[in-house]
């Protein structure tokens, strides 16, 4: 009992004092945690495109058990699974830009076209105004200092390449980040249930006490985002699907461009219907402010619909969250990292709520 008792507080002695090191020397910790998180950002990547990559290939696997049932097809399965899940992402990529491009391309001819007589307005008043043609007729090109001149093209020109440099340098750094990324992706779906063994393994080794519980909330967290983004991704593609369809028979232009904005923006909460409304009415009304009105009143009476019918049938009550956590996840997750945190702090809030509310019953139920 002594042993233990002196271990244990051998351990809290060492973690205070790791704790004051990081508390004393935070400055240096933290740029240590910055170095460690930007070389491994292409494996935290990874991570992400695999853990949503294994929902679709999942199905495919199922789909492809149920259909060969051979041993040796089934050699074969985690393949065919993953191949299909990279080839629909793929297509459904290659689906959204045939969609939007050619038509993001006439809007900016249009927007283009129309801002040409601003244009020429600004041209004739320059020509027509005496206090610029006499600045003008005053510059005198003998008394500039060419020399000045020259350095200075010569710095912006120094300044110019320094810019080119740096943003093909960017640019090499993200495509680099990319392919490793989604190589690392690949290796982790193929290895899933391996790596898995090796981490419970690890976790019944080194920490056999907290090894149920740290099952438990990796399970919760796993069960909130799956549901999370299966469901939005679902109510997504619905929300964008009757946007087209009732725009194309409203005959309102761009309906292929802003189904796909009203897709996209349907996948971050509260916010998200408001900016594709937006975005579609600010579009539209380039071309008539009359039918941006009717986009306006036809998208609100789409998404009461989304909210009421379509929503609580495709996602239910899977995230279980109530609305005002949902409120105060997406203004928290904005608040740190914009569009993105928004997005992945809702199903974040809905594990933990899940979380605390059980070991709440259980804490209530035991007293």
């Amino acid at each position: 009992m002594k042993v233990k008792i002196q271990k244990n507080h051998l351990s809290l002695i060492i973690a205070l004092f790791c704790l004051y090191l990081a508390v004393r020397y935070w400055p240096t910790v933290a740029k240590l945690i910055g170095s460690v998180t930007h070389a491994a950002m292409p494996l935290l990547i990874g991570g992400i495109i695999a853990y949503i990559v294994n929902l679709l290939l999942n199905q495919y696997e199922h789909l492809y058990s149920r259909t060969f049932k051979t041993k040796r097809a089934q050699k074969y399965r985690r393949l065919f699974g993953i191949v299909l899940s990279y080839l629909t992402i793929i297509l459904i990529l290659v689906i959204v830009s045939s969609l939007v491009i050619p038509e993001l391309i006439s809007c900016i001819k249009l927007l283009v076209a129309n801002h040409g007589q601003v244009v020429n307005r600004f041209v004739r008043f320059i020509e027509h105004n005496k206090d610029l043609n006499t600045l003008w007729n005053s510059f005198d090109l003998e008394k500039i200092k060419w020399n000045q001149v020259g350095k200075y093209l010569t710095t912006g020109f120094g300044g110019t390449f320094k810019a080119i440099i740096s943003t093909a340098s960017s640019v090499f750094s993200t495509v680099a980040t990319a392919v490793v990324a989604l190589f690392f992706s690949i290796y982790l779906l193929i290895y899933k249930e391996t790596l898995s063994r090796q981490i419970k393994r690890l976790i019944n080794a080194y920490l056999p006490r907290l090894g149920k519980h740290i099952f438990y909330v990796t399970k919760v967290f796993n069960d909130s985002y799956s549901s999370y983004i299966v469901g939005q991704c679902k109510d997504a593609a619905i929300l964008g699907i009757f946007c087209f369809i009732g725009m194309s028979v409203l005959r309102m232009p761009y309906a292929s461009m802003i189904g796909v904005v009203t897709a996209i923006g349907a996948l971050i909460p509260i916010i998200g219907a408001i900016l594709g409304a937006g975005i579609g009415v600010i579009i539209i009304f380039a071309v008539s402010p009359i039918q941006a009105g009717m986009f306006l009143i036809f998208i609100i009476i789409l998404q009461q619909l989304d909210n009421r019918i379509t929503y609580p049938l495709v996602v239910g009550k899977s995230i279980g969250l109530p609305s005002v956590w949902v409120f105060a996840a997406v203004i928290i997750g904005g608040g740190i990292y914009g569009i993105l945190g928004m997005m992945f702090t809702v199903p974040l809030f809905a594990a933990l709520y899940k979380i605390i509310k059980t070991d709440t019953h259980k804490r209530l139920a035991t007293e």
